[in-house]
Formats: structure tokens, sequence, C-alpha cells
């Protein structure tokens, strides 16, 4: 008869990579395709990250309306198109570029892509230790799952975890949210609703175009016509609605407006009203307390729609996503810590092994509003920014790539975390066949090598 108990087990890869979102699975398709024998680790049962919750994918284009990315972030969204889950990329006067996507294929899609590069996939399961030896180099880590505790050992590791947790257990130095006040922008429970009528809406809004709530000079052209034509599109506004409606006692988020994103079908919107203000995501106490408060309002929000918002009468719940969306937590510190004064200059542009074309985008982790900052072109970021200090074997990706905090309200999105990973993967394998350190590879080539795959890079 067999005897309960936890279960132990062991395994040895080239390249382990703990995160599976935006910042994560292209990072295993990368050092796959480059020859390393890679394992991904997800904590969810789908990998996808945000793109896997209904959110559109910000960043492909700049504020010209030129392409921004390619290589890996755009062959995804190609694989994506062919299923007919994605309709393409949409310049925007506010966000520069919006690209809807079906939340559901962006899960099949991403499996697909990794298991088609020989990528093991490890689902549910949670990174719970590392291993960092005498020389200070990340030798293992492990992870639980199913009542098994499973000992991954690797030659270079990628932390996609979005809170750095992996950088955090090996001993990375960090801060936490905005410079000088460590406040951290505000989580987000998305959801999407079908049964919307939009032409009643616009409707509303050609009669009242003071609810289209973007009024500054960069938003020149975001009106209710720019919303009729464009397929793929944010509508952010209602301002008095909302007014109205906290003043009724039925609004009480602490968000002065109403958003909703397009996705790849025309029956689906999400909606991205919800904001948990005044949490540390990455303290499971509160992350907890902030999806029960994001619980109560989405039910609240979808009562406001029905009440408040013309052709949002019948709106009914398709899907809440299965986590928090978390802006910001941890900022790591790595060999090179882009800030705004930097985000040109020539050293920037020649060490870059990826570009963000969004604009600085800061929710208020206090209040209602919205602090957004143009960005006019295309800025680089650096191979050291993914090179953490004090601990070896190790690179960072996604949202926990070394940048302050204000240029992470930029880099933070899907589209620059898909070009940062495909560099991570890439530079992962690179090391392995040189049998040296991720912090020694040659940037340059490194640089040709992403170029020969398809990437974008400054310069």
């Amino acid at each position: 008869m067999l005897k309960p108990g936890l279960r132990e087990r062991s395994v040895t890869y080239d390249v382990a990579v703990i995160g599976g979102g935006p910042g994560g699975f292209p990072a295993a398709l990368a050092a796959a395709r480059n020859g390393a024998r890679t394992i991904l680790v997800e904590r969810s049962a789908a990998l996808g990250g945000a793109a896997a919750s209904g959110l559109s994918i910000l960043g492909f284009l700049d504020r010209s309306g030129n392409k921004a990315l390619d290589g890996i972030p755009q062959e995804f969204m190609d694989r994506l198109a062919a299923l007919g889950g994605a309709p393409g990329h949409f310049w925007c006067p506010v966000h520069n570029s919006i690209s809807p996507v079906s939340s559901d294929l962006v899960k099949i899609v991403a499996m697909r892509m990794c298991r088609e590069a020989g990528v093991d996939i490890l689902f549910e399961n949670e990174l719970i230790g590392a291993e960092v030896d005498e020389n200070a180099r990340l030798k293992a880590v492990t992870v639980f799952g199913k009542l098994t505790n499973t000992r991954i050992e690797a030659t270079q590791f990628i932390d996609a975890t979005g809170d750095g947790d992996l950088a955090y257990l090996a001993g990375v130095p960090f801060t936490r949210g905005q410079e000088g006040t460590e406040i951290m922008q505000p989580s987000t429970l998305v959801f999407t609703v079908t049964g919307h009528d939009l032409e009643k809406l616009f409707a509303f809004l050609d009669e009242r175009p003071e609810e289209m709530g973007i009024k500054e000079d960069y938003a020149d052209g975001y009106d209710v016509d720019f919303l009729r034509r464009t397929r793929g599109h944010c509508f952010i506004g209602l301002t008095d609605l909302v007014r109205e409606a906290r003043e009724a006692g039925d609004f009480s988020v602490p968000r002065n407006q109403f958003i909703h994103i397009a996705t790849a079908s025309e029956k689906l919107l999400t909606i991205n009203t919800s904001r948990v203000t005044r949490i540390d995501a990455s303290d499971p106490v509160e992350l907890s307390a902030g999806l029960e408060t994001g619980y109560q309002q989405v039910l609240e929000i979808v009562e406001f729609m029905r009440k408040y918002v013309p052709g949002f009468e019948n709106v009914v719940i398709s899907q809440i996503s299965p986590a928090l969306g978390i802006r910001e937590t941890r900022h790591f510190m790595g060999r090179t810590r882009l800030t705004m004064d930097r985000l040109y200059t020539e050293d920037t542009s020649r060490k870059a092994i990826a570009q963000s074309a969004y604009n600085v985008d800061i929710h208020s982790g206090t209040g209602e509003g919205i602090d957004l900052t143009v960005i006019e072109k295309p800025y680089g970021i650096p191979y050291d920014c993914l090179v953490p200090q004090e601990v070896d074997g190790l690179l960072l990706s996604g949202r926990t790539i070394s940048v302050d905090s204000t240029v992470f309200a930029s880099a933070r999105v899907m589209g620059t975390c898909m070009a940062v990973a495909e560099a991570a993967g890439t530079a992962a394998a690179m090391a392995l066949a040189a049998s040296g350190e991720v912090r020694d590879i040659d940037i340059e080539e490194l640089r040709a090598r992403l170029v020969a795959q398809g990437a974008m890079i400054p310069a």
C-alpha cells in the first residue's frame, strides 16, 4: 500500500525560466531555439500572464505609428492572428498603440510555441526556494506543486516572476514602489463583458463630447470618430457619470473614469476600471486582501454599467481574470539602472538589446488619477539592466529589470516585456554555449544575434 507524504524530485536543465507571462515564455522560447535545454515554470494553469486576462498588448507601435517590436513578440501576434486571436496593431493618440488579443488563444498559442521549441513546461508550481553557493552563484531553485517539491538545477536562470520573487530569494538588492515614497501603482482585477452596444455609447458621446476623458494636448484626435473607426481602441471617460454615481452612493472604486478595452472579439470588451490601492502585492496577506477588494469592485462596476452607461444596460460578465493585475512592486538593482535622463544617450542605444515605445504611465497609488508623459520615440534598454548585482547565473526579465520607477512606468507593458524576454533567453543560451557567465557575454554579438532573429533594437 502506498504511504501518503510529500514527494521529492530533482531535475537538471541548461536554462530555467521562472514565470510564464510576457517576460517568461518568450525567454524560454529564445533559449530553447538557441540550443539550450530549457524548463519553464508557471505558477498558474496557463502561459501568457496579463495577456491571458483579456488585456490588449501595448508597445508594438511608436508615437508616429511606426513598428517598434518584431522578433518573437510579432511572431506570437502572427500566430494568434492566424487563429483569429489578434486583429492587428492600432495606433492610438493616448497609448501610442493598442493590440487586442484573445485571452484564451493566448494560452494555447504560447503553449504551442514552447512545445514546438522543445521547452518543458511545468504548470501550477510555485517558487519556494533558491540555492546560492559560496561564490554568490545561483545553483538551483525549488518549486512546489501537487504535494511535490521539485529541485531544479540549472546553469542559467531567468526571473520572469513579475515581482522578482527569484531575485528576492537569491539576495539581489531592490527598492520598492516609487522613488522617495515607496508608494506602488495600484493593482487591477480586469474582467470581460458581453451584451454591450458600442454604437449606443458612441451616440451618447456625440451628444456629450465632454465625456471623452482625455483632454490633454497630446490626445489630439482622441474623440468619438476615432473610437468608431478604430477596431482596437481603449476608451477612457465618463467622468461626469462616474461622479454622479459616486454622489449617489453607487460607485466607490478609487478611479475617476471608466475604461473599456477592445479584445480580439467584437462581442467581448475588457473592463479595466477596477483599482486596488495601498497594497504591496508581493505580500501574500495584502495580495489576498487586494483580490477580495477586486472581486467586490467587479460587481459594483457591472452594476454601474447597467444603471448609468448607455449601451451597457444588458452587459453580463464573460470572464474575471484569474489573477490580480499587478503594476508595480519591487525594483531590482542591476549592473546598470536606466533612468529618464539616459533614455537616448549613445551608450544606452549602443548597449540596447530591446526597446520600448510606450509612454510613461503612472497610475496614482493613493488617488484617482493617472499621470501620463508622452514618449515621442523608442528608447533602448541596455543589456546590463538584465544583469543583477551580487548574484551570478541569473538574468532579470519582464518588469523585474533594473530601471527607475519612472522608466518602469513605460517599460512595464507587455510588448516591451516580451522583447526583453527574447533578449534574456538568447543571452542565457549564448553564455551556456561559451561556458561563461551571463555578465560576460559579448553585447555586440548578442545584438547581432537578436537582429538575425528578427528583433528590433536601436541603431
